[in-house]
């Protein structure tokens, strides 16, 4: 399905809802692609406004992203909102009044692509942690071992490579062990 608002549709009927599974297999990310695990369905709402073209309504779906500490791929529901105002970029009456609203987008021609809101509500409903698990212990500094399969972990290297800031830690660690 094609997410595109035909203004001159719109302009006959005032409002309008399109909804539908948006093709996507991933999304790019900070940590690198992260794979769609379920479609991704949309539903939105577009509203013809004195200000403008009001564009509400949500995406779901479950996204494969690497957990922070361990890199092991977590899945990540995803329930993001659409909200924005489109003004005709040859409008610049009323400027006063959206100058408050975030999410104002100008537009020119007759036809709006809601692609980029998409993948907008994805990406910012996407958590600033994953984590696999709340105690997720990561991977050893040294050798990168997976300290959740292997919790006695003790690199080999620590002591040759290890910083010498880490020293104090490592004392605190070893009376705590005997404590």
């Amino acid at each position: 399905m094609e997410f595109v608002i035909d203004l001159d549709e719109l302009g006959k009927r005032g409002k309008s809802t399109l909804q539908g599974i948006y093709p996507l297999d991933s999304v790019d990310f900070v940590t690198g692609p992260c794979p769609v695990l379920e479609p991704v369905f949309v539903k939105i709402v577009v509203v013809k406004t004195d200000l403008g073209i009001a564009v509400g309504g949500y995406v779901k779906t479950i996204i494969e992203h690497p957990c922070d500490r361990c890199l092991e791929p977590v899945a990540v529901p995803i329930n993001g909102t659409i909200e924005a105002l489109y003004k005709n970029s040859e409008q610049n009456e009323r400027q006063e009044e959206t100058q408050d609203l975030r999410n104002v987008i100008y537009y020119s021609g007759n036809r709006i692509d809601l692609s980029e809101r998409i993948l907008e509500a994805i990406i910012v409903d996407i958590p600033s942690r994953v984590l696999c698990k709340p105690d997720c212990r990561g991977l050893c500094p040294y050798c990168g071992e997976n300290l959740n399969e292997h919790p006695d972990h003790e690199c080999k290297s620590s002591g040759s490579n290890a910083d010498p800031r880490m020293n104090k830690l490592k004392d605190l660690r070893q009376i705590i062990k005997e404590g």
